[in-house]
Parts: C-alpha cells; structure tokens; sequence
C-alpha cells in the first residue's frame, strides 16, 4: 500500500507538471499551437478544456427503496416493492407483500432500504409471501411518491449501474441488480432535496467521494457505447480545491496513467481559461494526458447558479464519427446540459475522439464520484447517477429530463448554449 501510494504520488506530479489528463475541446481557439499548452486546464486562454475527476449522484427514494431493500420486504406495511423500478422484474424478483409486508420476496435487495415502496415500481416476479406482485403506493423514509417515476423511467432503458445515491454512508446499492455497488468515503454526508422529492447525498468536498470498482460494464470499448447520466447541484461555483480552475466530479481515472478512461468536469465560474462553469464529457487514452471532449457552456456567464439542479448526460461512442473528422481515430462525443443537446458541428474537431488522438481502452481505475483522482473536491449533490452500455436517443434524454422536473427543456445550443 504505501508503495501505491508513493507512486501515486510521483505520478500526480508528473500529471501536474505535464498538464496530464487534460484536454482542449475547442478545435477553433483551443489548439493553436497544436497538441502542445494553447487553451486547456490552468494553461494559455483558450476556450478548450479537459480533464479528469469524479462526480456522484444523490436521489433514490419513493419507489426505489424497495428495489435497495429486498423483494417483499420485511414489514413493508404499504406494499414494499422489491424490483428494480419499472423494468419489468429485469434485475431480480420485484412485487412486493402487501399490507404486512411478504417475509421471503425474490432476490432483488442487497442493502435493505429504508423505505416502504413506491407506487409505479412496476411489475416484478415473484412476490413476497401473501403478497401480489405491483406494490401499492408507499413512502420510503427521505423519499417521496414521485422518486419511483423517475427511478422507473431511468430503469426501463436498462443501465448497467444506477445508484441513487441516497444511502449518505455505507454502500450505495447499484438498483439494476448487476452489483456495482458504490462505497461512501469520508463521513456522511448531508442531504439534498431533488425537483421531485426525492433526497441525496450532498458532499462537503474533501475528503467525501463514492467509489465503484472497475468493471469491463462502465468502459467504452465493452460495447463500443457507453453514456453516463447524472443530476448535479452545486453547492458553491468557485470550488475550495479544484484542479486548475475546475473539478472533474465523475470519472474512471482515479491514478491517471495508465489507466485513464473518461470523466466529467465542472470548471469554475472564474478560471483562467475564461470558461465560465463549463460543463464537460472526455475520453481519454490510457496514459491520459490531452483527451478529446464535448462541452456545455452557457453564452452568458452566471447562468448556472448554485443550489440549482441540472441534469447532464455524457455519450461516447467508437461506431460513429462525426464528418470531417480523422475516421483512423472513430468515434464521437456529445453532451446535454437539461435536456439540450449541444451541436458539435459548431465546433471543429471538438467532440471527435481524433481531436487528440484518443482510443479507449479499458483499464482497472476505480468509478470515483465527488472526485475523480482526489486530487480535486466536488462540493454539492450528485444524484440518480446511471451508466449505460448503449447510446441514450436525444428523445429518452429529453424525457429523463421531464420525468424528474415534469416539464420539457427548453433552450437551444450552437457555439454557446441556453435554457
């Protein structure tokens, strides 16, 4: 251990004093110069960027409780719901015992969740016994009815992991069954409030994250797709401890080289790349260094405001590549910021996984949320955290979107983006 940690040490050096799992995504002002310093990270002004941390997801509640707590759980006195939301049973026996709650319901709880079922979690497999198989609406302790809508809705478009980052301490249970269960660091963490109800896990910055071990299901090249989801609020937009002017909040590149993967970042509001609260999605090679991005960013600075929620979705793909970029290097990338779309067509090269180069692979970095290789603290909430071996469509992101706020997006997104 201490030669690991040693060795992390020297190589976050190393990454520091090469500008290391960084990257320019913005081919128009962000490359001059080449590959090189010009426009990313705390380098020259530009309005590229990249990077690599962690981020978390909080939520998890009404509906959801059951599917953390166990197929007809014990004493679910409103018909505790064991499933894994609305995906038809997918994930282990939902349906839970009615009235008294079914003591023996089917194999979907590992953690036992603290709530009492939610209404729309769907139809499961084998209930508790006495129970019937659709669970009546119920309350989960910090949740409320409408957390199951949501929770159903993400579900149903089958992620490999969803973790509604609602336990605070402990281990945070992946609702899809598959296993990838994260573990909370630091203490526990206080709670937010969604748009929905629902509560999370808000994090204090350092040293507060939520780990997951590596898996070949939360790497690009498994499937050659791979989106992540999550809800962000955060609580500050000048963070205590960032890297450069920004935090990456999410992310498979706990050491960096050479096992870097992807990650999402939040840039300050005020940082030397004039890159006001950029929201961002990079890939990365497993050396890390530059990695090739898309990004989010409002044509008004103080758009994004604290203790405000914004839905983000990051997308990679190594089967499509976008027109006019060096197809020996396939593949794209692509963000939405509530629901909108950015254009990668406004952007050059960026967006491209042959801005600089990249190829993913899959490695064994640790899934980091709040922080990515701790060296940078998310400081706020991180909610309803979701990965997808597919590509989500512009229509299922839209509609995760209005199943938490119940409105539709609005905004559109050129070189510069709007709600």
């Amino acid at each position: 251990m201490a030669q690991r940690l040693l060795l992390g040490v020297i190589s976050g050096l190393l990454v520091l004093s090469a500008a290391s799992c960084q990257g320019d995504d913005d081919a128009a002002t962000g490359m001059t110069g080449g590959t090189g310093n010009a426009g990313h990270g705390a380098g020259a002004a530009g309005k590229g960027q990249g990077g690599s941390m962690a981020g978390r997801s909080t939520g998890g509640n009404a509906g959801t409780a059951a599917a953390t707590g166990g197929a007809g759980a014990t004493g679910g006195s409103a018909g505790s719901v064991a499933g894994s939301g609305a995906s038809a049973g997918r994930s282990g026996g939902a349906g839970a015992g009615a009235g008294s709650g079914g003591s023996s319901g089917s194999s979907s709880g590992r953690s036992g969740a603290s709530g009492s079922g939610g209404a729309s979690a769907g139809r499961g497999t084998s209930g508790g016994e006495g129970g019937n198989d659709t669970g009546s609406a119920g309350v989960p302790a910090g949740g409320s009815p409408g957390g199951s809508d949501y929770d159903a809705t993400v579900l149903a478009d089958g992620p490999v992991m969803y973790l509604a980052m609602s336990a605070l301490s402990g281990t945070e249970p992946d609702l899809t069954g598959h296993g990838h269960d994260g573990t909370y660091h630091g203490g526990t963490t206080t709670s937010a409030e969604l748009p929905n109800g629902d509560h999370a896990a808000d994090f204090a910055g350092n040293p507060q994250y939520v780990s997951v071990p590596s898996s070949a299901a939360l790497s690009i090249p498994t499937t050659k797709n791979l989106t992540w989801e999550a809800w962000l609020r955060p609580d500050v937009l000048q963070f205590d401890e960032d890297s450069s002017g920004y935090v990456d909040w999410m992310g498979k590149c706990e050491e960096y080289g050479p096992t870097c993967e992807w990650e999402a970042r939040m840039y300050n509001m005020t940082n030397s790349s004039d890159r006001c609260n950029r929201l961002s999605a990079y890939a990365f090679n497993p050396s890390a260094g530059l990695g090739s991005g898309a990004y989010w960013e409002a044509g008004t600075c103080g758009t994004i405001k604290a203790g405000s929620w914004y839905h983000i979705v990051g997308e990679y793909t190594t089967e499509e590549t976008p027109s006019g970029c060096d197809d020996s290097y396939p593949g794209r990338i692509d963000i939405w910021v509530n629901g909108v779309q950015w254009n990668q067509a406004s952007h050059g090269d960026t967006g491209c996984m042959s801005q600089y180069e990249v190829k993913p692979e899959a490695n064994d970095s640790a899934l980091n949320i709040g922080t990515m290789a701790k060296d940078a603290w998310f400081q706020g909430s991180i909610a309803k955290v979701a990965i997808y071996d597919v590509r989500l469509s512009n229509e299922k992101v839209r509609a995760h979107y209005q199943a938490m706020t119940g409105k539709a997006p609005t905004g559109s997104c050129q070189s510069t983006c709007s709600f």
